[in-house]
């Protein structure tokens, strides 16, 4: 399954062993830190000089001191930036590829799933990709682990090369796949409660989840890895019940029954805790907190905790907020907000369990500048990749991503127009389908 993309990781891991240092660039996601920090450990064994750099986005690259640029989960939309380095660059990405790099005097090795037959929407992540260089620069089966923040992070399946690296985790005892639900760990009301993967709406209704817990059978004071298999399967189906009822993607319910992730050499075990605390420190803008954790570093596991702890209050505040400002389009439903805490996970969650049957497009206007996340789900027929490149072009921004997930940043003032774009575009895709 990894074949073709290990030829092309080959390329870059020879570039890597010949460069004396190295500066990686990458996403500030649970994908990009995850995929920087198996890229920086697979560099820092060889014993090179590393640096790592985290970005919301790739408008420039700047200067560097290092032999060899690596920019991680992002670069293969942006073929202009790429050509305007001066040093030699890997893109380790799975993002859709846009137009053709030109070298010039430099070497480019791009390793995206894309470009070896695989969907880089769902089959296979940055960190996956990150991983396949880093099993062609020695014995690192122990980041499979990390790899699966990557994984959940950006909502793939285990499927394709993802399932490769998670079977290798596996077979090395890195990863334990158990029977169970994918929830964090913890007493039953608070995971209820705090949830946003899933999302069931429990945030500020007490009696609400009171009245959830006793038709179930339970108490909320049980430990969810306690739960027995009777128990599990009780909980599921009321958790699947409440989620249908709310109009959630039937796809969500596949994510978190049947298997539970244990990661056996990480700083947190629970796959999905492990996950979270990542992704929420690359957007509390901790990023180092979040590498600081993949790398094993213990000295910042609490304060991991606690910015997660703070980070979930404040989306599910937001979720209960700037739900009944959403808005509809002819084809599309649409929220603007002003100086929100965060967007995508925000556009997540709204899309995925409250209003899942349309393209759903967040933007966040803050500090001069609009931030748009666009989510959809496979059932829709849209590619808000190409959707978010036009508009935001058309707008005088930069815009792309995947399928079914896709960003860009425009001009506060063309908001509007940006929004009557994507609303258009996305009602000739879905009538042409």
């Amino acid at each position: 399954m990894l074949d073709l993309l290990r030829v092309e990781a080959m390329k870059a891991a020879e570039l890597i062993r010949k460069a004396e240092s190295v500066h990686i660039f990458t996403h500030y996601d649970a994908d990009g830190i995850s995929s920087g920090a198996v890229l920086a450990t697979a560099v820092n064994r060889l014993g090179k000089q590393f640096h790592v750099t985290f970005f919301k986005g790739l408008n420039s690259v700047p200067e560097s001191e290092a032999d060899l640029i690596i920019l991680s989960d992002m670069g293969s939309g942006c073929p202009d930036i790429v050509e305007k380095i001066e040093r030699d660059v890997v893109i380790v990405d799975h993002h859709a590829p846009v137009g053709r790099i030109e070298s010039g005097n430099k070497v480019v090795v791009h390793v995206n799933p894309h470009l070896s037959g695989l969907d880089g929407t769902y089959e296979l992540c940055a960190s996956g990709a990150a991983f396949v260089v880093a099993d062609c620069l020695g014995d690192n089966d122990d980041l499979t682990g990390v790899a699966v923040a990557g994984i959940l992070g950006d909502k793939q399946k285990i499927t394709g090369g993802n399932a490769e690296i998670i079977n290798r985790g596996v077979k090395s005892k890195n990863i334990e796949i158990k029977k169970g639900l994918n929830l964090h760990s913890g007493k039953l009301r608070d995971v209820l409660r705090t949830s946003t993967e899933p999302f069931l709406d429990f945030y500020g209704k007490e009696e609400e989840l009171d009245e959830f817990l006793k038709k179930a059978g339970f108490s909320g004071e049980e430990e969810v890895d306690e739960l027995n298999e009777e128990e599990t399967r009780k909980l599921a189906n009321a958790i699947v019940l409440r989620l249908i009822k709310q109009g959630a993607y039937e796809g969500v319910l596949e994510e978190f029954i049947g298997k539970k992730i244990i990661l056996k050499s990480e700083l947190i075990e629970n796959a999905i805790t492990f996950t979270d605390v990542v992704n929420s420190c690359g957007r509390a803008s901790a990023c180092s907190i979040g590498f600081a954790i993949c790398v094993k570093d213990d000295r910042y596991l609490e304060k991991g905790y606690e910015i997660w702890r703070k980070f979930q209050t404040e989306l599910l505040e937001e979720i209960v907020r700037r739900r009944e400002e959403v808005k509809e389009g002819e084809c599309i439903r649409y929220l603007v907000m002003e100086n929100a805490p965060s967007t995508g996970p925000v556009a997540t969650v709204l899309s995925r369990y409250l209003f899942s049957d349309k393209p759903f497009i967040a933007v966040n206007i803050k500090n001069e500048t609009a931030k748009v996340s666009s989510r959809a789900n496979p059932k829709i027929k849209v590619d808000l990749g190409e959707v978010m490149r036009i508009a935001a072009e058309k707008a005088g921004g930069r815009g792309g991503g995947h399928s079914v997930a896709a960003g860009a940043t425009i001009p506060p003032e063309n908001v509007e127009e940006f929004i009557r774009e994507v609303d258009s575009l996305c009602c000739a895709m879905l009538n042409s389908s």
